[in-house]
């Protein structure tokens, strides 16, 4: 839930001509929101190494992450454009 908060934020700071550099922050907001949940599963019993399957997983996620937030903002720019604001 907290990571369509995070995609709504960044579709109003593109309706707000934002800077793009936001982008990296919803980006970083969006990986840190889904991986708590991962990191702190790791710490209980039985508890599991960080491996290299984990760290593709890592950063093809936050890959996705910049992508799904730079659409994010390119809608909420061009709903501003569209709206004629």
């Amino acid at each position: 839930m907290l990571e369509f908060q995070i995609l709504a934020v960044m579709a109003l700071a593109g309706y707000a001509d934002v800077s793009g550099w936001s982008v990296l922050a919803g980006a970083t907001a969006l990986t840190l929101a889904s991986w708590w949940r991962k990191v702190c599963l790791m710490r209980q019993h039985p508890r599991v190494p960080f491996s290299s399957k984990m760290t593709t997983y890592l950063v093809v996620s936050i890959v996705i992450n910049v992508v799904f937030s730079a659409a994010s903002y390119i809608a909420g720019h061009a709903l501003r454009r569209w709206l004629g604001d």
